[in-house]
């Protein structure tokens, strides 16, 4: 059994969704991260009326909330300038997590995403990275919302030539620093 080691008590958090069994799962591993500041919403309406009152420090999303699903919300904050929570980390949960919708919550602004079923330690995980390590937040004409990575593919140093170089293979595996496992989630 792990021991979640970050601070979580301050956080404020709103949980959307729409199944009362999978908020109630939700709010008992919040509970367990010693969160006790929890709002709950079971659909986008009601969830806006939360995100318009108050100000919170994260927002756990499911995708599936009836006509409007969480990628409309999503996006719905993000793009409304007056919003308080604008920039409030967005966490979307899906249990049928295909390339489309993938794309699609990307595209509305949400922080990251997890496949359910969703395991405490995953969970932990994931706030903790949205906790500790902020992306810069994007405003422009087609995309508001965190900074999204991607590489840059390696381009052939020899002028003239437009080719991609493919990533060389190493024989070693490169070890990278995981903070999940400072924290003693991973083993």
């Amino acid at each position: 059994m792990y021991k979640p080691s970050a601070e979580f008590s301050k956080l404020r958090v709103l949980i959307v969704e729409n199944h009362s069994l999978m908020r109630r799962l939700l709010g008992e591993m919040l509970r367990g991260f010693d969160i006790h500041d929890m709002r709950f919403a079971k659909d986008v309406p009601s969830a806006i009326d939360l995100v318009y009152g108050a100000p919170v420090d994260l927002i756990i999303l499911d995708f599936f909330l009836g006509e409007l699903d969480g990628a409309d919300f999503a996006k719905l904050i993000r793009h409304d300038k007056n919003c308080c929570n604008r920039k409030v980390p967005i966490l979307l949960i899906t249990g049928m997590p295909d390339h489309q919708k993938v794309l699609r919550a990307l595209d509305s602004g949400i922080n990251g995403m997890l496949a359910k079923p969703i395991a405490p330690k995953d969970l932990y995980k994931h706030i903790h990275t949205l906790m500790a390590y902020p992306r810069p937040f994007v405003i422009s004409k087609n995309y508001v919302g965190p900074m999204r990575e991607r590489k840059k593919p390696a381009v052939s140093r020899h002028p003239g030539r437009i080719k991609i170089a493919a990533p060389r293979k190493s024989k070693r595996q490169r070890v990278r620093f995981n903070p999940a496992f400072e924290d003693g989630i991973l083993a």
